[in-house]
């Protein structure tokens, strides 16, 4: 990707949106889609990773550059006040040392998530949340894995004051012989005003393999504008902490409610 359309899609997804924008970059909440109601997403994510790998036959170290911009959308159903159904489908732009310059669509995911009960005085509002990615992308191309995945999270919500607290604990079981998934994430968002909001939040994930920087560790930071009750536009920035995770993501996402 030439330096000049990277400062272009950074301008995009940061300056643009600034003041206008949402929390939470990889972390969810118990709320659902109204019932009867559709929840349309768009997203816009600018990933870029490096790594230097040391080979002992050529005493050499070698660099490996991959960057990724997905084009996602969504669409989510309000089945009931507390359930919901989502299809996400992602088209991806892959610029990477392995990978060459390829495009097209990812792993179509079906999900729904359903809310056992709402938030009360003390007790947090907790819902549980399941998912199936499919196995649609072009795993050839590394758009898709090439088989499917099921994953199921945990969620809890609670609002003390001006701050809302989320907590998600999951497993994802893996197709094929790559290892199953536990991921873990937490934040805490500060509510400014009636339509500005800040959040900070931390995502893990773990196959019991390995050292800390064998397994995905990153930390998010995140605004949130609400436009008015229909429209709604997010943007952050997530850092990779680990050596496996992506160095750097950009995100920016466009919420129409009806």
């Amino acid at each position: 990707m030439k330096p000049r359309l990277e400062l272009i899609i950074m301008f995009l997804l940061v300056i643009v949106p600034a003041g206008y924008v949402e929390s939470a970059l990889y972390i969810d909440d118990t709320s659902t889609t109204d019932k009867g109601h559709f929840s349309l997403e768009f997203s816009l994510d600018y990933y870029k990773d490096l790594e230097k790998e040391f080979a002992p036959e050529t005493e050499e170290y070698t660099k490996t550059i991959s960057k990724e911009i997905a084009l996602t959308s969504s669409i989510a159903y309000g089945l009931t006040d507390n359930w919901e159904l989502e299809v996400v489908t992602p088209y991806k732009f892959l610029d990477g040392t392995s990978t060459g310059r390829v495009n097209g669509f990812s792993d179509t995911i079906i999900d729904t998530k359903y809310r056992l009960w709402d938030e009360k005085k003390i007790l947090p509002s907790f819902a549980l949340y399941l998912d199936l990615k499919t196995a649609s992308g072009n795993k050839d191309k590394n758009l898709g894995t090439g088989e499917q995945n099921y994953s199921v999270n945990s969620i809890l919500t609670k609002t003390v004051g001006n701050n809302l607290l989320d907590l998600n604990l999951g497993y994802t079981f893996v197709g094929g012989d790559t290892d199953n998934i536990l991921f873990y994430a937490c934040d805490w968002e500060r509510i400014i005003t009636k339509c500005i909001s800040v959040c900070n939040e931390i995502y893990g994930e773990t196959t019991f393999k390995g050292g800390f920087d064998k397994n995905i560790f990153l930390y998010a930071i995140s605004l949130s504008y609400q436009i008015n009750k229909l429209l709604c536009l997010d943007s952050g920035v997530g850092i990779g902490i680990s050596k496996a995770s992506p160095d750097l993501q950009v995100s920016t996402t466009f919420t129409f409610d009806f």
